[in-house]
């Protein structure tokens, strides 16, 4: 597990250190306000809609050999994107290193299938959700120390040239001690799936990416309406072509089981939560507090210590007795945590201390524990070994989907108001957007399966 989380976290780190430098790439590139949208796009874009492929090709060449792959390809890529001449190399290279993710990323999630027992998931899963926080929290921490270091004629390299020893480090310990497992069936590479995936998914990823910066541009609304008869396409491709095992790319027969439709549904909604909450909190600390970002950094780790303490302390011992009203549970005490972070800033204004924040950020830290381990076992429950990778790829899609909404959505409200009011009056206003969200998920919680099913319960609904 560790070594599948080193990678996981090379990718959070990686893009959260990323924003951070922006201003330094931005000056040392003379780079407009488009260059700056396309290092982040072009990371983003890539990774976001070639996971569905990058899962099945774990499926087809074995979970491990593409693990290896993947990293392997993001160790290149974060070696040109620090030595990069010039822009065009820079956005290229992270674009490189956003498919060498896709490929990497969800091999993590099929790994942990194959290497633990159904009953034990809850507890992995969760513990791996919190990790990938505690990774995605400590990259402005990275790359606010590696900026401040101000090593002699590196300038903004460090942030890139950190993945070097960690991708070795992956490489070196996963061809030893990560299994090689891949589908049991034979599998093939579904070009016309594909292709029809990778064009539909694009089409709708593009412009959420771009359009909340560009004030939605009318290309924005065509390329979404577009991507609704590809993806219908792509859908019917699939269905047409299902009955053939291993003929797909996303194998069909996964949601006949609800547990996988269904939780795909509340991850949709529980990812766009965390996004949406945790881009508004940061904005509010640094541009409301006036904090820097190192010290908003080092303020959001209550959150992350609430998520190991709903892993660990809540959720494993609850969902034996609990079952999917755990989800629930969780969904209430996240929503705790955002009102009261809401009311303490509301309440005390731009006089707010750190310390005044961190029993209500450690409240929602522990309902998104609650939420995350519980959620990952529940959807994957029913997976069988030969579509690991498939339905790996579908989730991982599905969460940077829900990701990408929640900062279009949460995000944008936020921004907003923020232009017209203020910061802190508009993280009243984001947490309003983040209890809807939340209240549509717990609504959307009788749809899974009601309890949480060990290896020997395991069986078709």
């Amino acid at each position: 597990m560790t070594v599948v989380m080193l990678a996981v976290a090379m990718d959070l780190v990686d893009t959260s250190a990323v924003n951070v430098a922006l201003p330094s790439l931005q000056a040392g590139f003379s780079l407009g306000g488009s260059g700056v949208q396309w290092l982040v796009a072009g990371y983003t874009l890539p990774f976001a809609v070639l996971l569905i492929a990058g899962g099945r090709l774990g499926d087809i060449i074995g979970y491990r050999r593409a693990f290896l792959l993947g990293t392997a390809g993001f160790l290149a890529a974060s070696v040109t994107c620090a030595l990069a001449p010039d822009a065009r190399v820079l956005i290229g290279a992270r674009a490189v290193q956003g498919a060498a993710a896709a490929l990497m990323v969800p091999q993590a999630t099929s790994l942990l299938q194959l290497m633990y027992a159904p009953g034990e998931r809850a507890r992995v899963m969760g513990l791996f959700g919190a990790l990938a926080g505690l990774a995605a929290a400590f990259g402005p921490i990275v790359g606010g120390a590696l900026l401040r270091a101000d090593l002699p004629g590196a300038d903004w390299m460090p942030i890139f040239l950190i993945n070097v020893p960690l991708c070795l480090a992956a490489l070196a310990a996963g061809a030893a001690l990560l299994p090689p497992g891949g589908s049991p069936q034979r599998v093939g590479l579904d070009l016309r799936g594909t292709v029809l995936a990778v064009v539909g998914l694009g089409l709708l990823v593009l412009p959420l990416v771009q359009g909340p910066a560009l004030h939605w541009p009318p290309w924005c609304a065509l390329s979404l309406a577009a991507s609704v008869p590809v993806l219908a396409l792509f859908v019917r491709d699939q269905h047409a072509r299902g009955s053939r095992p291993g003929a797909t790319l996303v194998d069909t027969g996964l949601f006949r089981h609800r547990s996988f439709r269904s939780g795909l549904l509340v991850s949709l909604l529980v990812e766009a939560v965390m996004a949406g909450l945790m881009m508004s909190t940061t904005l509010t600390l640094q541009a409301g507090l006036g904090l820097s970002a190192l010290t908003a950094a080092l303020t959001t780790l209550p959150m992350i210590a609430g998520m190991v303490l709903g892993v660990a302390a809540l959720a494993e011992p609850l969902v034996p007795r609990l079952g999917r009203h755990v989800v629930t549970l969780g969904c209430a005490t996240l929503a705790a945590g955002t009102a009261g972070t809401a009311w303490v800033l509301h309440h005390y204004g731009d006089r707010t201390h750190i310390w005044q924040l961190l029993p209500a950020l450690l409240v929602a830290g522990s309902g998104l524990g609650m939420l995350m381990g519980p959620l990952f076992a529940i959807t994957l429950q029913h997976v069988a070994p030969a579509h690991a990778g498939s339905a790996s790829g579908v989730l991982e899609s599905v969460e940077q989907l829900g990701a990408t909404l929640g900062v279009t959505s949460v995000g944008t409200l936020y921004l907003h108001r923020a232009a017209t009011h203020g910061h802190l009056p508009a993280f009243t206003w984001a947490a309003a957007a983040v209890l809807a969200l939340l209240a549509l998920a717990a609504a959307s919680v009788p749809a899974l399966p009601r309890h949480f099913r060990g290896e020997e319960e395991l069986g078709l609904e």
